[in-house]
């Protein structure tokens, strides 16, 4: 009768360590991934949410955000001229060749060459060269534009040159420009 009893006995020890790996399975590779998605999709679902109602009560105050920034960028405008500011070099001289190019551009000047390049003179000053042609008014109008640029510029050199190559027209002119201007990193 103990014989019959052991193999009996062994049969459902094996089969509860069975049933106790299979668990332990379905729990490890099945249940608590299932948990975990539904926890970060219910994460980004807040998320989203959250975004939702920051966009409608922009939404909402769009009239009065729109005054705010229309005075502070009068402020900005009005006040004194400011230093570039740039998280790298190549953003400042970017910056920089845009300012540049803006003002050749409101004055009239065909630009040819824009050269910019840290200044090894000064630590974080940026050098420009500009190489440009027009007549005189539009020589003028760049020096106004750059005197009165939103970032501080220094003409360093200047150089004014009949154009060999249009002979026929002596109001054309070649403007050679050597700026500095300061940047900080931000």
């Amino acid at each position: 009768m103990t014989m019959l009893r052991a193999p009996s006995r062994e049969r459902r020890v094996v089969m509860g360590g069975l049933v106790v790996l299979a668990l332990s399975l379905l729990v490890t590779y099945g249940l608590l991934p299932a948990v975990a998605r539904w926890r970060d999709r219910e994460r980004q679902l807040n998320r989203v949410h959250a975004q939702v109602a920051h966009l409608k009560g922009m939404q909402q105050h769009a009239s009065e955000l729109e005054v705010a920034a229309s005075s502070r960028e009068v402020l900005l405008a009005g006040g004194a001229r400011r230093v570039i500011h740039a998280r790298s070099p190549a953003l400042g001289a970017s910056a920089l060749q845009a300012l540049l190019q803006g003002a050749a551009d409101a004055s009239g000047l065909v630009v040819d060459r824009v050269d910019i390049g840290p200044d090894l003179t000064s630590d974080g000053d940026l050098t420009a060269s500009l190489s440009a042609y027009g007549d005189i008014h539009g020589l003028a109008s760049l020096l106004a534009q750059l005197a009165n640029a939103p970032r501080i510029t220094a003409v360093e050199r200047l150089t004014v040159q009949i154009n060999s190559a249009l002979r026929g027209a002596p109001d054309v002119l070649r403007v050679t420009l050597e700026v500095r201007a300061p940047m900080v990193m931000e």
